[in-house]
């Protein structure tokens, strides 16, 4: 192989490191209730997260706006729209990795009976900033970054109403990432623009199978929050513990 494709694969694989490694997702346990003698839940019910619309912002860029303008999309409904994805998002990956621990995940609803032995998951979407994606790829470093707030509690039912197992914060946000124009020598090292290009679309793979940012960074936090409650569900022995691992 030729110089020039070793080159060009190190100018990709800079960048595309960049481009991963600054993102972060951040989860704080705020309480916890230990020991809490129950057995082995027959059902998590999982709910989409409530999301108000006018927590939502949606992607500032003109470009953004200039394509909204045109569809004549009425401003709530596309709120809602994006909140409903993003909470879709959130309770899928809780869904699929609670499947994974040995448990029994269901999806529910205000609905939905809640039957003895289960215990529910729920939160609420906090805020949804979708940034500008013109300036966070094209300038980057925190300029047009993107974020994601949410709150998550595992429920218990009880006699007295439901109980708090334990609950979460989390923050998810495309961090200060460098964009196209502070990769510029990486990019002509890696011959020109196609290089850069390449390593975008490595490195957004998985995000590209969602329509937002938003939503992948749900999906990030809904993995992490997955890994503290296999911990958790563990030391309450529902869980074996190399499940949690």
């Amino acid at each position: 192989m030729s110089l020039n494709y070793f080159i060009k694969l190190a100018g990709i694989c800079t960048v595309a490191f960049f481009m991963v490694a600054c993102a972060k997702t951040n989860i704080q346990k705020t309480s916890e209730l230990e020991r809490v003698g129950m057995p082995k839940p027959t059902t998590v019910l999982i709910y989409n997260f409530s999301v108000d619309p006018q927590a939502v912002q949606q992607n500032s860029s003109p470009l953004s706006k200039l394509v909204r303008s045109f569809e004549n999309d009425n401003e709530t409904v596309e709120k809602l729209k994006l909140g409903n994805e993003v909470a879709e998002a959130m309770a899928k990956e809780l869904t699929q990795k609670i499947l994974a621990m040995g448990l029994n995940p269901q999806r529910a609803d205000q609905s939905s009976a809640v039957l003895p032995g289960s215990i529910l998951i729920t939160g609420q979407i906090i805020k949804i900033d979708e940034g500008n994606s013109i300036r966070r790829n094209v300038i980057g470093l925190g300029a047009g970054q993107s974020s994601l707030d949410a709150t998550i509690s595992v429920l218990a039912p009880s006699a007295a109403g439901n109980k708090a197992l334990i609950t979460f914060t989390a923050h998810a946000d495309s961090g200060n990432k460098p964009g196209a124009l502070v990769m510029g020598p990486a990019g002509a090292a890696a011959g020109a623009g196609a290089a850069a290009t390449l390593a975008v679309n490595a490195a957004q793979g998985a995000a590209n199978t969602y329509k937002s940012a938003s939503s992948k960074q749900a999906s990030d936090i809904a993995e992490k929050i997955s890994a503290e409650l296999a911990q958790y569900f563990a030391k309450e022995g529902w869980i074996n513990s190399d499940s949690a691992k």
